[in-house]
């Protein structure tokens, strides 16, 4: 057991269940909406890139099902007392971050070139398949009638070989939108030391 933080407030004064309620109830829905938002604006072929979005809230993290298939909503982990207190950054800051956890991450989110395939693939062995396994893909796929051009990120369709198609399930550079935001990665204002006595009243049967 660490050492208790002699320059953290008291618990009992400053953290509140009034607090974790403010926050489970009033901000947390807000990351979730944006993990939704997230999975249905990204790129969704076999259904894993869409599945594998954390959401973690100071110390405590929920996580997608990081299977294939249709996007499942992540809920974010709920907070009392004790984890606020654990995982805030200072009095009354918590920090909230969102992140995925799946392999190809940095292909899906177009921030690393690759050679994207269609069909059967000999290295490593595997049946990517000519459309996309989820419905979420088949109705956001466009095609070109080009293949790509060499290496490439992966929404740059066309611009190759005429007659091979070419196809992406999310616009290019689709994530830099989010990214550039700032909303992955937030800091929020906890409200601390109000309400006690309602509190009370509320939790205490």
């Amino acid at each position: 057991m660490g050492k208790p933080r002699d320059d953290l407030p008291d618990l009992k004064k400053e953290v509140t269940r009034w607090t974790a309620t403010v926050l489970n109830e009033g901000v947390l829905p807000g990351a979730e909406d944006l993990v939704r938002e997230l999975q249905f604006k990204g790129p969704s072929w076999t259904g894993l890139y869409s599945n594998s979005w954390q959401i973690q809230v100071g110390n405590e993290k929920a996580t997608g099902t990081r299977r294939p298939g249709e996007p499942k909503p992540v809920k974010a982990p709920k907070m009392n007392v004790r984890s606020i207190r654990e995982g805030r950054i200072s009095k009354d800051e918590m920090r909230i971050q969102i992140r995925n956890l799946a392999r190809s991450k940095e292909y899906a989110q177009d921030e690393k070139l690759g050679r994207f395939r269609r069909g059967k693939v000999k290295r490593p062995v595997k049946n990517i398949g000519q459309e996309p396994r989820t419905s979420l893909g088949q109705g956001k796929l466009e095609q070109s009638g080009s293949g790509r051009g060499g290496l490439t990120k992966r929404g740059d369709i066309g611009g190759g070989k005429s007659g091979v198609l070419s196809s992406r399930t999310a616009p290019l550079d689709w994530f830099k939108t989010f990214k550039d935001g700032g909303i992955l990665d937030q800091i929020i204002k906890l409200e601390l030391g109000k309400a006690v006595k309602k509190g009370k009243k509320r939790f205490l049967k």
